[in-house]
């Protein structure tokens, strides 16, 4: 790099900051009770549940582009297609933290947890922004969505979209934030403003998703099927100490997240087999270590 930030290097050091921020957020909601920080109060039920959500969530987006950063790293076509992806994702974040309105949902509105939401989306929109306006910079063609549809990690990455899509719209019109917990339990205000932005991090997944339905090989998809697999094995681990917290609506109580996991690693892993022995051609797939 010449100077103390080359915005136009190679490096894809842009997505690698939006992974990382969303990682390091998800960490520290995963490790602190945001509510003694904030309000000097100890988190009640629906906060512990709605906090522990957004945590995985956002471990979940960081983790998504973060393998899709350096399975691509030498590829700066598909890297610009990429951080225009995250750049519609941070650009729908800040909106959000900033239309939300944080002293409507949980009081903090000014307060350094609000100001430093806002200003994290704002750098991470502009250090995006600057990644795909360079005058050199390269596009990726599309590949028409029906090809290399069949028993294979695409149909099955399809199939995610289709579902985060639909859990996005639940979570922003359809499903009241009151339907996930168990009974006598009570939703606060804050705990009400964390469903909503976790609706926006769906969104987020699904657009790391849809780039790879849209612009990844082969091999790409099958980078990210592993990663869902490991992303939905730490999933149950997170979720299991609070799911005397959901209500039985959600079909998460006692083993069945186990059962459900169990199923999707299996149907994953399955999908990955059949992608590999019906490819016509083996150059598309690449060592995921490489």
């Amino acid at each position: 790099m010449s100077g103390l930030i080359d915005f136009n290097t190679t490096c894809p050091w842009q997505l690698y900051l939006f992974s990382f921020v969303h990682i390091l957020g998800g960490l520290c909601m995963f490790l602190l009770d945001l509510c003694n920080l904030f309000a000097g109060v100890t988190c009640i039920e629906s906060e512990i549940l709605m906090q522990r959500m957004m945590a995985l969530s956002f471990i979940y987006v960081g983790g998504l582009y973060a393998m899709l950063t350096y399975h691509n790293k030498d590829k700066p076509p598909k890297i610009t297609r990429l951080s225009n992806m995250a750049l519609n994702a941070a650009t729908a974040m800040l909106v959000s933290v900033v239309f939300i309105g944080n002293a409507k949902y949980g009081g903090f509105e000014r307060s350094w947890m609000h100001m430093g939401d806002m200003w994290t989306m704002l750098i991470l929109v502009f250090v995006l922004a600057s990644r795909v306006s360079q005058v050199d910079a390269e596009w990726a063609q599309k590949i028409p969505l029906s090809d290399g549809l069949g028993v294979n990690c695409k149909t099955l990455i399809l199939l995610f979209n289709v579902l985060a899509i639909a859990k996005f719209l639940a979570f922003a019109d359809f499903i009241g934030p009151s339907k996930i917990l168990a009974d006598g339990l009570e939703m606060t205000p804050f705990a009400e403003y964390i469903w909503k932005l976790i609706g926006v991090v769906i969104l987020e997944i699904f657009l790391a998703t849809l780039f790879t339905l849209l612009f990844e090989d082969e091999s790409g998809q099958e980078v990210v099927v592993y990663t869902i697999i490991v992303m939905s094995l730490f999933a149950a681990t997170v979720i299991t100490p609070v799911q005397q917290y959901m209500s039985a609506w959600m079909g998460l109580n006692s083993n069945m997240i186990w059962i459900r996991v169990g199923v999707m690693v299996a149907v994953s892993l399955a999908a990955i087999l059949a992608g590999r022995r019906t490819s016509s051609s083996r150059q598309g797939y690449q060592s995921i270590a490489k």
